[in-house]
């Protein structure tokens, strides 16, 4: 476990509502830089590494590369999951994390055909495995549970279909007060336009930075409701629920997907490409004219778009072939 989250909110919060064992191996991340993310995870996962069979990475963090590295120089093979995503934005950190870990790895699960055509045209055919998202593992294995024991709507009185989810958190976007400004002022409108309530659960790192920029003012706005960081169950239930959601994150595109719940994504560009061709997905921005415009065609467009992420087989399929793999 990584341990770049040290507070319950952020961290063993997931512990209880996944099931999750206490992990084998505790690292000490916590806020540091990427370069001693990198540098840091290596050194104290060396001796964990150099026992392994095969090393498995998932998604695009620091902590993704510094284990494909590692394992690369201690001569074991790596799997990657979530392989052959790409922003074509190599200003993110993320996507050159992702392209270097898929060069060094043995064995690339895509979770689309999309993703298995990046690897190709990049030249790496080999070890290319289609087998969905395990993000939707762990919706369907989770899904019940959120239903029965999340009381998040209760809480926060919330009404289905008559309200908004926004998380906001890159770095690039919270670090820039024009770029939280714009988009602050964009959901207030949106809230007031629309007649719906805006549950931003807000990061940490968001809120620090908001109140660093002088900006706390645009956290009250009438219709914006601001919460701590939720819990898995409970984001999904909000998620699930929502009329819209309004993101910078990777995952909640593909989440809202599933949930066909329509999403606004706060970037110019995505790794997830699928969302925005089958219409589950729209490109804003930052520009609140354009955001607004934005959500005005998601709230009114259909919701009947298929799941190009699997259908919750994920684990076991890599499991399979990982096994065969290793002989």
């Amino acid at each position: 476990h990584s341990g770049q989250h040290y507070d319950l909110q952020m961290d063993r919060v997931f512990f209880g509502d996944l099931r999750l064992r206490e992990p084998d191996v505790q690292l000490e991340l916590k806020e540091q830089p990427p370069h001693l993310q990198v540098s840091r995870t290596m050194m104290q996962a060396a001796s964990v590494v150099s026992k392994a069979d095969i090393v498995v990475v998932q998604g695009d963090t620091n902590t993704t590369l510094a284990g494909a590295l590692l394992a690369n120089k201690l001569g074991k093979p790596v799997a990657h999951v979530e392989a052959g995503l790409r922003s074509f934005d190599r200003t993110m950190h993320e996507e050159v994390n992702r392209v270097l870990t898929d060069h060094l790895s043995r064995l690339r699960f895509a979770p689309t055909e999309i993703a298995r055509q990046n690897l190709a045209n990049e030249g790496i055919a080999e070890g290319v495995h289609v087998v969905g998202n395990s993000v939707i593992d762990a919706l369907m294995q989770n899904l019940e549970t959120a239903r029965t024991h999340s009381r998040i709507l209760k809480r926060l009185r919330l009404e289905v279909g008559r309200y908004a989810v926004l998380t906001f958190h890159r770095a690039e976007n919270v670090d820039n007060p024009d770029r939280m400004k714009r988009v602050l002022q964009a959901v207030g409108a949106i809230a007031a336009r629309h007649a719906l309530t805006v549950v931003f659960p807000i990061h940490p790192r968001t809120e620090k930075m908001t109140k660093l920029h002088g900006l706390g003012a645009l956290l009250k706005a009438q219709g914006l409701k601001v919460i701590p960081p939720t819990g898995y169950l409970d984001m999904i239930e909000l998620e699930r629920n929502a009329a819209i959601v309004f993101t910078d994150s990777g995952g909640l595109q593909e989440e809202s997907c599933f949930f066909r719940v329509p999403c606004v994504t706060l970037r110019e560009n995505t790794e997830r490409p699928e969302t925005l061709q089958i219409g589950a997905n729209a490109l804003a921005g930052m520009d609140p004219p354009r955001i607004l415009d934005v959500t005005a065609k998601q709230l009114l467009g259909k919701r009947d778009w298929p799941n190009p992420y699997g259908d919750g087989t994920t684990g076991p399929q890599i499991a399979a072939i990982i096994d065969r793999f290793l002989g």
